[in-house]
């Protein structure tokens, strides 16, 4: 503070940078990445790593954009994974799966199952349309008497280890068992319900419970349900065109 007071102030002698004159004047080679693709102009081969340059034309296409690289000169391509004709062949493709999986399931390839002798006497036995049983089993396993879900649900029905135990299945790979005890909880669910067959369903599908909480149909069965009337009601088809 005295010094300051006094008007004296200390200072740092710190010499001015100075460049080194080998440095003057240089210009860089750093190109800016934007400024390249802007730029180089390329001719596309078949060769990606010998294609030859031009410099009046672009190459744009469907598999992105190609341009030299100005280290190495080798052609390069840059693509847009998620352009919107990725988007469209993406979409193409799963509309054909669809359309592929659409024709499995018409009337003329559901006259008949491996099944059909099961089916058949267990609708007899419990009073449930034998279409109505083959939809749950189309949409439960595809009638794979060997499937298996992540949740622990077994065999053409689906039928988990303590709703099977209950029904008196002692096999849940057994197809006759397993189509016998699944038509059997399908028709104890019908009774409980008052023959509301949507209201059956969600039951089959989430349990009793979990119908009474929502006081209806839970919204998570519900696309269930339009798949197994759907099924049903090709099954039904089927049997009437012979």
């Amino acid at each position: 503070m005295s010094y300051l007071a006094a008007g004296k102030v200390n200072t740092l002698q710190i010499q001015p940078l100075v460049t080194h004159k080998g440095e003057t004047g240089r210009r860089t080679t750093i190109t800016a990445f934007r400024k390249v693709l802007q730029t180089e102009k390329t001719a596309v081969s078949d060769d990606p790593d010998t294609a030859k340059v031009s410099q009046d034309q672009t190459s744009v296409n469907h598999s992105g954009v190609i341009f030299r690289d100005p280290a190495t000169g080798k052609a390069v391509r840059y693509v847009e994974t998620g352009s919107a004709e990725d988007k469209t062949s993406t979409a193409s493709q799963a509309a054909s799966k669809s359309g592929a999986a659409a024709k499995t399931t018409t009337a003329s390839s559901m006259k008949t199952t491996k099944f059909d002798e099961y089916f058949k006497k267990a609708a007899q036995k419990y009073g449930v349309p034998e279409s109505l049983l083959k939809g749950i089993a189309k949409a439960e396993s595809n009638f794979n008497e060997r499937d298996l879900s992540s949740s622990g649900a077994m065999g053409v029905m689906q039928l988990m280890p303590e709703t099977a135990r209950g029904l008196g299945v002692t096999d849940p790979y057994d197809p006759e068992q397993n189509i016998m005890g699944g038509a059997k909880c399908i028709a104890q669910k019908l009774k409980e319900f008052h023959g509301d067959v949507e209201l059956a369903l969600a039951a089959y599908n989430a349990g009793s419970g979990a119908v009474k909480r929502a006081g209806g149909i839970p919204s998570k069965c519900r696309t269930y349900i339009k798949r197994v009337l759907s099924y049903q009601a090709a099954f039904e088809t089927a049997k009437k065109v012979g």
